[in-house]
């Protein structure tokens, strides 16, 4: 009798994940690895119910193995025409389990007897499952060279866990073959299996075909720089991977730059994790800039890298650039408190990062409190977490002593009495009246006038040598109550420009005077009328002068002189002066300080520092010898968010100039 039930298409049970040598193994009798502590090491207690029924499955009605009762079954046909062809009848439907393998359990059981390794029990009960974990199981290249047969045509399995079976790079290679034609699985975990250069070259070459997949981990696989070189190439092709874990794996410097090109190609990360790889220096870096330019990438882990000072210089340029990243761990990674000054420059316009860690990085109080100034600047950040583990605690004492500072203040109003009570102080913020004003408390007596004239680039050496001739004769008048301080042209900065700082010892009487005479001065009015054909424009600032710092005195030369100009926020000159007062002694050592001022009629709130130095490179020695004094960097750190903007111009002195 003909059964109506169409027969199922008869195909090879092994897919050509199989290498041809493997054919020729020798059939052995498998036994099923169980579930229990068995499973893990290859060997163990036989379920006898399931290895009997997968025994029986695997050699078919005829007690025969499936190719030999394939054959059997097949063989009487084979001269047979018409429809009888395609239809089994009720004699042969106990052969039927034994022909088509819809499960692809006679598959894997085929393939370990090729592999001659032990079956998984657990892989043959959730084999039609949707998440499967085989986790630390011992399975080696050659068990998992078996698994990887039924995964290829497997519909069912969508996240696969095959952590820490020491697959190394054979077991890799054949996990990566199957990737490649099975599309249905998107998450897969083939962490600590130590497939070095070998398997990341394979998965490389999965991730150029493969469209399904969007999670991997492959964290702790000796990948080295190579590997990072082969993965690195594929994730610029592949768009559809959006979770990678390459923690633990040794890439080394160099991985920085073949990664961080990637990074700035890649339209599919969303997530990446680069922990404990050693990616410092120049890779550093070269990766930082790639995130500069991705414009896809929500999460990202470089702890334990040691990106050190370089590393958060990139950074901070790369956060001011980036406008998608949301997560950032950057701890223990051995950033100072100079670095930290750096990341603070990115934070201060970045409006998309929502959480930081920063823990276990050496940054100290100082570090802490310009990060955190930073965003207390930035109106728009999206900051809701930051982590200063491990590097909270000196914040947390300076923290105490301001609290301590402000509930001394509100038992000194209480007990002062009033009518306004101590606990409404401790709510409503009360401003308290200066004493005076902070040109006396900063300054000295002395008043100073600077002077800026652009001049007509072909009148510069005609300028120089009138301004010398008048100088001279005012400077040495004993009647003019004024002194030249310094003459300058600068070199860097603003072109053709004079600069001038003259003193009033008197003050501003002593300025009136001068000003009256010179009025009266024909000589001097002549002077005045040739000077204006030569310049440009011209623009002059009355001065203070920080009573901490150094009296401008006339020195030898040759030196050339810095002058830094930082136009300060408005009520914030008291707070700089405080700070400057405990940082100068830094910046004295070598003589290089010359005069400090504040200024008190033109540009409000203007400060200008006057540096001298050998030259150029004395200049970038001297500057970073400060940074190894302790207290220096503090300093910047408190200062930096008081700035509205800052200039620096390097001058040269006129032969005139006491200031040489």
């Amino acid at each position: 009798m003909v059964s109506g039930k169409r027969r199922a298409p008869r195909g090879p049970l092994l897919p050509p994940v199989l290498e041809d040598n493997d054919a020729e193994t020798e059939w052995e009798e498998p036994a099923l690895l169980g579930d229990s502590e068995g499973e893990a090491g290859g060997g163990g207690a036989v379920d006898d119910q399931t290895a009997s029924w997968a025994e029986s499955d695997l050699r078919g009605a005829t007690g025969l193995p499936p190719g030999e009762a394939r054959d059997s079954a097949e063989g009487g046909e084979e001269g047979e025409e018409g429809e009888e062809e395609d239809y089994d009848t009720d004699l042969e439907l106990e052969d039927t389990q034994g022909a088509y393998d819809r499960t692809g359990q006679a598959c894997y059981m085929e393939a370990c007897r090729v592999f001659q390794v032990v079956p998984v029990s657990h892989f043959l009960r959730h084999m039609q499952s949707d998440e499967l974990s085989l986790a630390h199981r011992g399975l080696g290249p050659q068990g998992t060279k078996a698994l990887a047969v039924p995964l290829v045509t497997n519909t069912s399995i969508q996240k696969l866990n095959m952590r820490d079976n020491w697959m190394e790079g054979m077991g890799g290679a054949a996990m990566a073959e199957m990737l490649k034609e099975n599309c249905y699985i998107t998450e897969v975990d083939l962490s600590d299996n130590r497939l070095a250069e070998r398997g990341a070259r394979a998965v490389g070459a999965m991730l150029r075909e493969n469209t399904t997949l969007v999670g991997l981990a492959l964290s702790g696989n000796l990948l080295g720089e190579r590997g990072a070189q082969h993965l690195g190439s594929a994730l610029v092709a592949n768009t559809k991977l959006q979770n990678l874990d390459l923690s633990h794996n040794g890439l080394g410097e160099n991985a920085g730059e073949s990664i961080g090109e990637c990074l700035s190609e890649n339209s599919g990360l969303r997530s990446l994790s680069l922990a404990w790889n050693g990616i410092r220096g120049t890779g550093a870096v070269m990766l930082a800039r790639g995130l500069g330019a991705n414009i896809f990438l929500r999460a990202l882990d470089l702890s334990f890298n040691g990106l050190g000072k370089e590393g958060a210089i990139a950074l901070g340029a790369a956060l001011k650039e980036n406008n998608t990243l949301e997560e950032l761990n950057i701890s223990n990674n051995r950033i100072a408190p100079e670095g930290a000054i750096h990341l603070a420059v990115g934070l201060t316009v970045n409006k998309t990062l929502k959480s930081l860690n920063m823990g276990r990085n050496p940054i100290q109080s100082a570090g802490c409190c310009v990060i955190l100034k930073s965003l207390q600047g930035n109106p728009q950040t999206a900051l809701d977490t930051l982590d200063f583990t491990h590097s909270f605690a000196a914040l947390l004492n300076f923290v105490l002593f301001i609290v301590v500072q402000y509930y001394v203040s509100c038992l000194r109003r209480f007990s002062e009495g009033g009518d306004k009570g101590w606990l409404r102080s401790l709510f409503v913020h009360q401003v308290d009246a200066r004493k005076d004003a902070h040109s006396n408390l900063l300054s000295t007596s002395s008043l100073y006038k600077m002077q800026f004239h652009n001049v007509k680039p072909e009148c510069l050496d005609a300028y120089n040598e009138l301004e010398v001739e008048v100088q001279s004769k005012l400077h040495g008048d004993p009647d003019y109550p004024c002194e030249v301080v310094g003459s300058w042209n600068t070199w860097y900065g603003e072109q053709d420009q004079a600069v001038h700082l003259w003193r009033y010892r008197g003050g501003y009487p002593s300025l009136t005077e001068c000003l009256d005479k010179l009025n009266h001065n024909t000589e001097y009015t002549r002077f005045r009328k040739e000077r204006a054909k030569m310049l440009i424009s011209r623009q002059n600032q009355l001065l203070l002068e920080f009573s901490f710092w150094n009296e401008p005195l006339p020195r030898p030369g040759p030196s050339i002189y810095e002058m830094r100009s930082y136009k300060l926020k408005p009520g914030t000159m008291i707070e700089w002066g405080n700070h400057w007062a405990r940082a100068i002694k830094h910046r004295q050592e070598n003589n290089e300080a010359v005069g400090g001022f504040f200024s008190q009629i033109g540009d409000l709130y203007v400060v200008h520092h006057l540096w001298a130095y050998k030259d150029l490179q004395s200049r970038e020695e001297t500057r970073n010898c400060a940074w190894l004094k302790e207290g220096w960097d503090s300093t910047v750190y408190y200062t930096v968010p008081l700035i509205r903007s800052m200039e620096s111009r390097i001058m040269i002195p006129t032969p005139s100039s006491p200031l040489q």
